[in-house]
């Protein structure tokens, strides 16, 4: 990571979310409508400028039919992933879930997309201190105020404890939270990760987390193999490896021993017939990208 900048993974992501209503089809399946802003592109000319640069770049390992299709699968499954997460939500706060922890926040912009929950959802931003620096300096900016139930926790997840870092005014421990945790697990130690699941799972009853991972190479398919060689090649070549890979049924067993009573897997087959099957523009999700989802025990 650059001092003083975001990560790539958190620019990418922006960036992958604002491509998104550019050049995709309707229906849009993430309107996220500032992502373009928070990404510190300052024009649709700019974005397409950097989505045909991330392109050239994979070119150069794939060739260009490879580097388009591996483009498509990241921006299908990064606006897939977040749209899942707060369709998840959506449910927890149904059932009366009135705090949201957003693991690994980045450039994510939940809170000013939805300013209509600001009196029922109390939001909490954990990520790296630098990309936090980052994101409220732009915000500034960009003359983006944080709504009033947004807060920022500023954790290093290899370094400090996430119960340490919920030890902040207006996070209400007795009470369940649902945590989100996108596009960061594949990037962390074994370790780090459960240690981080073990902390959620120590929290109030009902509490619940939705993460993405990626299965190991010998799980996936060819095409999915071939992508993934690609983007794993261009992270490691920025110095963000990709050292924790999980089979589905292993990791689903690990995590109820970590205390969680519910554990459930969207599946790449079943992510892709949720929000993809029916598109006409070739939007798709990653092979290989599972998310899951875990509840502690009411």
């Amino acid at each position: 990571m650059e001092e003083g900048r975001p990560s790539f993974t958190a620019i990418g992501a922006a960036t992958m979310r604002a491509a998104h209503l550019l050049l995709d089809e309707e229906p849009t399946i993430l309107q996220d409508d500032f992502a373009l802003r928070l990404s510190g592109l300052e024009s649709e000319a700019a974005l397409r400028t950097a989505m045909d640069t991330l392109q050239a770049r994979f070119a150069q390992r794939a060739g260009p039919d490879r580097a388009r299709v591996v483009v498509r699968h990241m921006r299908g499954s990064i606006v897939m992933r977040s749209r899942y997460t707060e369709d998840e939500l959506s449910k927890a706060l149904a059932r009366g879930v009135t705090q949201y922890v957003i693991l690994g926040a980045g450039l994510d912009s939940f809170a000013y997309r939805r300013r209509d929950l600001e009196g029922v959802v109390r939001i909490f931003e954990v990520d790296y201190p630098a990309t936090q620096q980052w994101k409220r300096a732009q915000l500034h900016e960009l003359g983006l105020e944080p709504p009033p139930n947004l807060s920022f926790i500023p954790l290093d997840f290899e370094k400090q404890p996430l119960r340490a870092g919920l030890q902040v005014e207006g996070y209400r421990p007795e009470a369940p939270a649902s945590f989100s945790w996108l596009g960061v697990v594949p990037y962390l130690t074994e370790e780090a990760v459960f240690q981080t699941l073990q902390a959620v799972a120590a929290t109030a009853a009902g509490s619940e987390i939705v993460f993405d991972y990626v299965a190991p190479r010998a799980l996936l398919d060819e095409e999915a193999q071939q992508v993934w060689a690609v983007v794993e090649a261009s992270s490691a070549a920025r110095g963000e490896p990709t050292p924790s890979l999980f089979d589905p049924e292993s990791l689903a067993t690990r995590v109820k021993e970590v205390g969680f009573a519910d554990v459930w897997d969207l599946s790449p087959e079943e992510a892709f017939a949720r929000y993809f099957a029916r598109r006409t523009d070739g939007l798709r999700n990653l092979g290989g990208q599972h998310i899951l989802g875990a509840r502690v025990s009411e």
